[in-house]
């Protein structure tokens, strides 16, 4: 059996532990918007990794030329992120073919990226997917938490929400209303807490605002 190379059996060991938080699968580059999506949502959560040439069931497929996906990653870096992100590239070979590693480090501001049509948006990264962030999580990435707060100075109501959210990754204020059995207006005053700390980040999409955890704390 060939032996096989440090970055290859790293690179295993983020396939064998699955798409998640920091870590993306794609078979090829993404249009630049999406790529960009990618990397602004993982900057401006805890970093990750960005695997080009590998399915979404973890099969490495390799890709045909790295110089050309890394020329693509780069512009969609330089176009659409605000302001720009140029991650660490390296290119791998698993079993003769070849993997594009992407390394995105968190950053120390928040990274917007701006659509196709001009329109600018901050995205954070939720499990496996690129969420935006609403107006609150987005001052809380800039300036960062207005109220210090540890867990063990937490509530019963306060930690059922953490635990929550640590099993069904979001929640809304209703869902949360009912799973506490707990008023609307004690609810809003847990998620403002625990936005205030940076314990969970708002989101709101297609009219809808949803909580999910800080990965970060």
């Amino acid at each position: 059996m060939a032996k096989i190379s440090d970055l290859a059996a790293h690179v295993l060991s983020l396939i064998e532990a699955r798409e998640g938080e920091h870590i993306e699968f794609k078979r090829a580059v993404p249009a630049p918007f999406k790529m960009a999506k990618e990397m602004a949502a993982m900057a401006n959560t805890i970093g990750g990794n960005i695997l080009i040439g590998v399915d979404d069931g973890g099969a490495v497929v390799g890709i045909d030329d790295a110089e050309e996906e890394k020329e693509l990653i780069l512009k969609a870096g330089r176009t659409h992120c605000l302001p720009p992100i140029e991650p660490a590239m390296k290119t791998v070979f698993i079993s003769g073919k070849t993997v594009l590693w992407i390394v995105i480090t968190p950053g120390n501001e928040r990274h917007a990226v701006r659509d196709p049509q001009g329109n600018t948006r901050v995205y954070v990264r939720v499990a496996d997917k690129n969420l935006p962030a609403s107006k609150k999580t987005v001052r809380r990435l800039q300036d960062g938490p207005s109220l210090r707060l540890s867990r063990k100075n937490l509530d019963r109501h306060e930690m059922r929400l953490l635990d929550y959210l640590a099993q069904h990754q979001k929640v809304t204020l209703q869902e949360f209303c009912e799973h506490a059995n707990i008023s609307k207006r004690r609810a809003a005053r847990i998620f403002v807490k625990l936005e205030k700390a940076a314990l969970v980040r708002s989101h709101d999409f297609d009219k809808k605002v949803f909580y999910t955890l800080n990965p970060g704390e």
